[in-house]
């Protein structure tokens, strides 16, 4: 059987990057990475080095295609930026296709069956509640934090994990 991979890419960061290798009949190995980090800054060396391991690729990566996020300074959006466009040409180097997707495309579908929960004063959407709740619908026995020590699931790991579940839906 050709072994077929979706990687899910949470680009900042806090984020993450997950590999879901499909291994036929539902089996799927999950191998999850925090986003490498060197002095506060993208650690694109070491990232390069997770995107090499997949040569002769057979699958494909998903990450966020960026667009206003409310609350964030300039320099946070333009830090973003530069991580998606350095993400995009590495990609574009190995030959590893990939598709950026809005948030709330694969939030739509990786959501579904989720009750809407809503932040502190009850108007806005809490999207990273409702990822957790689908993580750990989909994924009951994955830990969903990146540390022994942590309490708290990780909100990159969440989204890099539902990421390459939307990629296994929708391009295998």
């Amino acid at each position: 059987m050709n072994r077929k991979w979706h990687i899910g890419i949470d680009i900042g960061l806090k984020g993450a990057i997950c590999i879901m290798e499909n291994q036929g009949d539902n089996d799927i190995k999950l191998d999850v990475h925090p986003m490498p980090i060197l002095k506060g800054k993208m650690d694109y060396h070491k990232l390069h080095n997770i995107i090499e391991k997949y040569e002769g690729f057979n699958g494909h990566v998903v990450f966020e295609k960026l667009g206003v996020i409310y609350g964030t300074s300039k320099t946070t959006a333009f830090s973003m930026g530069y991580q998606a466009g350095a993400l995009e040409a590495m990609l574009i180097a190995r030959s590893v296709p990939y598709t950026m997707v809005p948030p709330k495309k694969w939030q739509e579908e990786m959501f579904q069956g989720v009750t809407e929960l809503k932040k502190a004063g009850g108007k806005r959407r809490d999207t990273k509640a409702m990822a957790e709740v689908a993580a750990k619908r989909l994924f009951p026995h994955m830990d969903l934090t990146m540390t022994e020590r942590a309490k708290k699931a990780h909100d990159g790991l969440v989204d890099a994990l539902l990421m390459a579940e939307y990629s296994r839906r929708k391009f295998n």
